[in-house]
């Protein structure tokens, strides 16, 4: 008897007459824009921007494009979040390449936010324009009969949610525990407007000319540099640090073969930026030369890491 009266689980989830799966892409991506300003080391904030990346750009422009129920069925609208998530965030990239603010962590939170609330917002009025009975909607209908279900079917079950369970354990500790790949210093040379274009080439004895120098530690520790800066050319790459006080706020007359330096430390993951204003003292064609040496290491031509500029350098008129 007592079996009989037992009923079976259900559970039924139906989102149809508002879209609030669409409120819900505009809450996450500001929860993880406080969670980046607030509490950057959080796990919240690493598994939530892996969703932010890979699955809410696409999920809130599926829904603008397609906001009746029978245009696309429910496998098709995942696989379309997960694929235009791919090719959006990579296309948002690009265009801030070309942009003053460049590719870094703030311009593309901002960028990838304000897509994900403007295509939801879009896909919220399309939705809610059409008639109630087209609109999309999650539908979510489970029943379970537990008392009724054979033994090998309580097992599969039982199984499945373990494996589940282990499966999402096993990902928030690989996505937590912190994991000490190569260490390198990454060393970048930028025209005067911060991108790789516009370099100075042509000048003549005593132009002004501006470069941008970027270093970003991937060290693992705080790490101490000397930058020396030295004019050689094409045969000739001997030189002599004469002077340890680059002044990066005014111009600095470059004579070849004598450099100047200066040392600094910054932490894992953090840049050292410097606008660098120079001008040449002599004609020719000289190559200079942004050597990055590390803390102990000889102040020779052999450096941790180097870049250089290629200048030709007429008389004055």
């Amino acid at each position: 008897m007592a079996e009989e009266d037992t009923k079976p689980f259900r559970f039924h989830l139906e989102v149809r007459e508002r879209p609030y799966d669409l409120l819900t892409c505009i809450v996450l991506a500001l929860v993880l824009v406080a969670l980046v300003l607030f509490v950057p080391d959080s796990l919240a904030r690493q598994i939530l921007g892996l969703i932010f990346v890979l699955f809410l750009p696409g999920y809130a422009a599926t829904a603008a494009l397609f906001p009746e129920n029978e245009q696309i069925d429910g496998i098709e609208r995942v696989a379309l979040s997960f694929g235009l998530s791919i090719a959006i965030v990579p296309l948002i990239g690009l265009a801030l390449n070309f942009t003053p603010f460049g590719i870094r962590l703030d311009p593309i939170l901002a960028s990838v936010s304000a897509f994900i609330i403007a295509a939801s917002l879009i896909g919220w009025y399309r939705r809610v324009s059409i008639p109630e009975d087209e609109r999309f909607a999650i539908v979510v209908d489970f029943e379970m009969d537990w008392k009724g279900m054979p033994m090998v079917d309580k097992m599969l079950t039982i199984g499945i949610a373990v494996m589940l369970i282990a499966s999402v354990v096993v990902l928030a500790w690989a996505i937590t525990t912190p994991r000490e790949g190569e260490t390198f210093t990454q060393l970048a040379l930028l025209g005067p407007d911060g991108m790789a274009s516009d370099y100075p080439r042509n000048l003549t004895v005593g132009e002004d000319a501006r470069v941008l120098l970027s270093v970003k530690s991937f060290e693992h520790e705080p790490m101490n540099y000397t930058i020396v800066i030295v004019l050689t050319n094409a045969t000739d790459y001997n030189f002599t640090v004469d002077d340890y006080s680059i002044d990066w706020g005014q111009t600095n007359a470059m004579t070849p073969y004598s450099a100047i330096a200066q040392n600094f430390s910054i932490d894992h993951l953090e840049y050292y930026n410097q606008t660098f204003d120079f001008n040449v003292t002599e004609e020719g064609t000289w190559k200079l030369q942004f050597l990055l040496f590390i803390e102990g290491q000889p102040l020779t031509q052999d450096s941790y890491r180097g870049t250089h500029l290629w200048l030709i350098v007429s008389p004055r008129e």
